[in-house]
């Protein structure tokens, strides 16, 4: 076969051919995602606050687990082996800091593909600097009397 022939044959009909490419990447896409199931679970939140602010703004205290895998496998996965956790204790500055929820999931003995997302992914709080430090200072002036 001469290298001209062989060109003719490839580009021959080619609007089929990549209709048919397109059909079989989408045939393939369908079948591999359409058997993954999601659940939504409440866990609960652990958040870490600075020590020198104070949250003015309400912390959640839980957060919407989001579990995407196999239909077959998701049964198994235990929710209660997935902490979150939000860590404030960097902020530095009064007003509005956000931080991203951050999940730890314990190893399993299954080898499945799983993913974890939250809703909400990240958590905005207003900050304001603590007034503690001061009341802790009056108290030790007036010798420990708390009026």
């Amino acid at each position: 076969m001469k290298p001209n022939k062989l060109w003719r044959t490839m580009l021959f009909n080619w609007p089929v051919k990549v209709f048919s490419l397109l059909l079989a990447i989408s045939l393939y896409l369908v079948v591999n995602y359409a058997t993954l199931d999601q659940r939504t679970v409440e866990i609960p939140l652990h958040v870490i606050l600075p020590d020198t602010f104070v949250a003015t703004s309400t912390v959640p205290e839980s957060v919407t687990l989001k579990i995407k895998a196999d239909e077959r496998y998701i049964g198994m996965v235990d929710s209660t082996a997935i902490k979150a956790t939000v860590d404030y204790s960097m902020v530095d500055t009064e007003g509005v800091s956000s931080a991203p929820v951050v999940l730890v999931a314990q190893p399993s003995f299954f080898d499945i593909e799983i993913s974890f997302s939250t809703d909400p992914e990240t958590i905005k709080v207003y900050f304001q600097k603590s007034e503690l430090p001061a009341q802790v200072e009056a108290n030790q002036e007036l010798g420990g009397i708390t009026l």
